[in-house]
């Protein structure tokens, strides 16, 4: 696992669970150049410490478990471009993942063209961050890991839609709010591949 080089895609503990608990994740490690923070390595570690790998497949504790031990499968491998940056000083506390991702864009935002997080008040920490430093980096959701393969020629549409279905129910973001969210962002109509249930309102 390498400290450098920052790659431009900033990304935080749930993004990177979401991800990896996808049929796409092979195809993110392999086109997306991440970077995310010692501390958000740190709570992936402890998931996979202490969610029951032996959980029903379909509960949080298999989903955190799993996710997380993919995650950092990757990360130990020295051609996957996922990178790990040290934020000093360390946040502590249930949104500390979030918190490093905050911390380091207020001490070096330079290296970033994109953060992937998927909870709302910490990207409007994050955008209240990046705008008092005059920046303008795009803060959005975890399926937009899939609207970049696309955009990229590496998935088609109809596997960017079902990508994304996939991750929305795996995490539960089903809610109104959560289904807006996860997709803000993205210029691309899924009504003829998903339920209503996984689309923007």
């Amino acid at each position: 696992m390498s400290s450098s080089p920052v790659h431009p895609i900033l990304i935080d503990t749930s993004g990177l669970i979401a991800a990896a608990n996808t049929k796409l994740w092979p195809e993110v490690c392999d086109n997306l150049k991440l970077t995310t923070t010692n501390v958000c390595e740190h709570e992936l570690t402890r998931h996979v410490r202490d969610k029951n790998e032996y959980a029903p497949e379909d509960s949080r504790e298999y989903q955190l478990h799993h996710g997380s031990q993919k995650t950092l499968d990757v990360m130990d491998e020295e051609d996957v471009p996922i990178t790990t940056v040290n934020c000093v000083p360390r946040p502590h506390g249930s949104d500390a993942g979030e918190e490093s991702l905050r911390r380091q864009l207020s001490q070096d935002p330079d290296p970033y063209s994109l953060v992937i997080l998927m909870d709302a008040d910490g990207r409007r920490s994050i955008r209240r961050t990046i705008q008092s430093q005059n920046e303008s980096i795009p803060v959005v959701g975890p399926p937009y890991l899939f609207y970049l393969l696309k955009d990229k020629g590496i998935i088609n549409r109809q596997e960017f839609c079902e990508a994304c279905g996939e991750m929305i129910d795996n995490e539960g973001w089903t809610g109104y709010k959560a289904v807006k969210a996860a997709w803000e962002g993205i210029p691309v109509d899924c009504s003829d591949c998903l339920d209503d249930r996984l689309l923007p309102p």
